[in-house]
């Protein structure tokens, strides 16, 4: 995983997404579109399935700390 990747710059790209329901892996990615490209590649990590809440995603990547 990216070392510089965080889960405060993550959520920043994601954390509305969830505001309508459950969200696919594809679904993640699109909302990172705009991020740098280290947080899509360490989106593009998760395995695809449906994600109702943000919490699902750092289960999935648990080495991705808070902050730096």
């Amino acid at each position: 995983m990216a070392d510089d990747v965080t889960r405060l710059e993550t959520a920043d790209h994601l954390s509305a997404l969830f505001a309508n329901g459950g969200v696919s892996r594809s679904d993640l990615l699109i909302a990172a579109a705009g991020a740098r490209p280290e947080v899509g590649g360490v989106l593009a990590q998760l395995p695809d399935r449906r994600y109702t809440e943000l919490r699902q995603v750092w289960e999935d990547l648990p080495a991705i700390p808070v902050g730096l």
